[in-house]
């Protein structure tokens, strides 16, 4: 975890969590409104779109990862 010493790493980390929260909530929507469209037009834009949230929440996964594993003490 980021201590007190790194206040750049812990406002990182915290802004990650916020935009991890963001997106998981983006997410859930437009997997609702996928499942909910009624032509296949309007299906295939609304995937993009859930695909492209979800590759984002990949990447915000990945630095939270990062900045964890940086944050570690060294033994």
């Amino acid at each position: 975890m980021a201590s007190d010493s790194d206040p750049q790493s812990a406002q990182e980390l915290s802004e990650i969590k916020g935009a991890l929260d963001v997106l998981f909530t983006l997410r859930e929507e437009f997997a609702t409104w996928v499942e909910e469209a009624q032509n296949e037009d309007r299906k295939e834009e609304l995937d993009n779109v859930y695909q492209h949230v979800l590759a984002m929440e990949a990447e915000y996964h990945r630095r939270l990862e990062a900045i964890l594993n940086k944050a570690k003490p060294s033994v």
